[in-house]
């Protein structure tokens, strides 16, 4: 006949260190009612139902808030986006991370407050609450631009054939007003310079005081004139100081200058690739559609006193 084996008290104390362990670590959940939500696969409450609110507010006016709602968000990894309200609260799932994007809708990329593009992890709690500051637009028609010759003075400049002079245009947004996304990098605008083909070579440099702007691609949406030529260039943010452009010109050499030349500029932003559902930067969208402004602002660059 078998011996029956005793639980020692040692056996006993054994198996109950392991039970507390194991409760401690978490391996044994100590509330059967708790289930796994999110794709970072926190544990938070069944009943828990996150709220976010995303509040936004004047950047240079810190009490005064905005309450657009061309806003976007989804969660990482998805394809469609949602468009949102300042300050009112919609629905989200803890523990997932979802991307956001102020300023824009889906379709809308113009003339909004310019915000920034960032990602956030929702917490196991009901309310989320996060602030974001916002930079107020200016639209092309309240921006200035002023046209300054050779000697700095506001007024037109002669060339002679074979001449190589330096102008420039200064340009300025209202107060506290910017044309053209700050969040999306140092230069997100674009600058076209038109010329008379006749009447010009290819300008010898155009630079802002922090240096040369590199050379981009004439946008798609603006409509082009057979006896012009046109050049594109990076631009910066335009505040409310003044971003003075310069530009070394050099007329043909037999040619004389009879045709006043153009300066536009483009607000660049955020939109929405619409092919690939991605956040992309720029002044038009893949389809050559408006963004930042609906339109150029332009000034003329006076060649014809």
């Amino acid at each position: 006949m078998a011996k029956k084996m005793k639980a020692t008290p040692y056996v006993v104390g054994g198996l109950v260190l392991a039970v507390i362990l194991l409760l401690v670590t978490g391996i044994i959940p100590t509330n059967v009612s708790e289930s796994i939500i999110g794709g970072d696969k926190s544990v938070c409450d069944s009943t828990t139902t996150p709220q976010l609110t995303i509040k936004a507010y004047d950047i240079d006016n810190v009490g005064t808030a905005f309450t657009e709602a061309t806003n976007i968000q989804r969660i990482k990894g998805s394809n469609s986006w949602t468009n949102f309200t300042q300050g009112t609260a919609f629905d989200v799932i803890a523990g997932e991370t979802y991307e956001i994007v102020m300023g824009i809708s889906a379709s809308d990329f113009l003339d909004n407050a310019y915000g920034d593009m960032f990602e956030t992890t929702i917490p196991c709690q009901e309310t989320v609450i996060i602030e974001r500051p916002l930079y107020d637009d200016d639209i092309e028609t309240a921006l200035s631009g002023v046209f300054y010759n050779a000697d700095g003075t506001a007024g037109a400049e002669t060339f002679s054939t074979g001449d190589t002079q330096t102008v420039s245009v200064k340009m300025k947004a209202g107060a506290d007003n910017y044309f053209g996304n700050p969040y999306v990098g140092t230069n997100p605008n674009v600058l076209v310079i038109s010329l008379n083909s006749s009447e010009w070579d290819q300008p010898e440099q155009v630079y802002t005081s922090a240096g040369n702007l590199n050379s981009v691609e004439v946008p798609s949406r603006l409509a082009s004139a057979s006896e012009m030529i046109y050049y594109a260039y990076e631009l910066p943010v335009i505040g409310d100081k003044d971003v003075e452009v310069f530009m070394d010109l050099n007329s043909d050499d037999a040619t004389a200058v009879s045709v006043d030349g153009v300066a536009y500029v483009y607000a660049g932003n955020w939109f929405v690739n619409g092919d690939t559902g991605n956040v992309e930067f720029g002044v038009e969208t893949e389809e050559n559609a408006a963004v930042g402004t609906d339109a150029y602002d332009s000034t003329t660059l006076d060649f014809t006193a």
